[in-house]
């Protein structure tokens, strides 16, 4: 399934989590970001729900990070998204999809360098936490 195959609209998200996870189906839905692998539906203000709709190697990818994410995010010094909620492929969806929390922020990509020098440290930082060896 690829982005030409099916359209991801709120209705689909919401109906995804009535079927799935429906103590968040009332939760408002709005779209956060389409990017290349996934797109991205904040689900009130603190989740956001990530569908993959490119490339297959997407669906692999959100496993990882359901299953390793949670172990690795408090040892990490900035916020990433942690997953809540695993969606599994149905006939609504062939995919799987995940639930995770809101980070707020503007992209780095898209935010002006104010403070290069402080920003390559911390970015340090966090790369230097996150190439560890696996938790067990």
């Amino acid at each position: 399934m690829t982005h030409a195959e099916i359209e991801v609209t709120a209705e689909l998200v919401r109906d995804l989590l009535r079927d799935q996870h429906p103590d968040l189906a009332d939760h408002p839905v709005r779209l956060g970001a389409r990017g290349w692998d996934n797109q991205l539906w904040r689900l009130g203000d603190d989740l956001a729900v990530r569908l993959p709709w490119a490339t297959r190697s997407a669906d692999a990818l959100l496993r990882k990070e359901h299953t390793w994410l949670p172990a690795l995010a408090p040892r990490l010094p900035l916020p990433v998204p942690v997953p809540q909620r695993l969606g599994e492929p149905s006939a609504r969806f062939p995919r799987p999809w995940i639930v995770t929390t809101w980070v707020p922020g503007a992209p780095a990509d898209r935010a002006p360098v104010t403070r290069g020098a402080e920003a390559a440290t911390v970015l340090a930082a966090f790369l230097t936490a996150l190439h560890r060896p696996a938790p067990e």
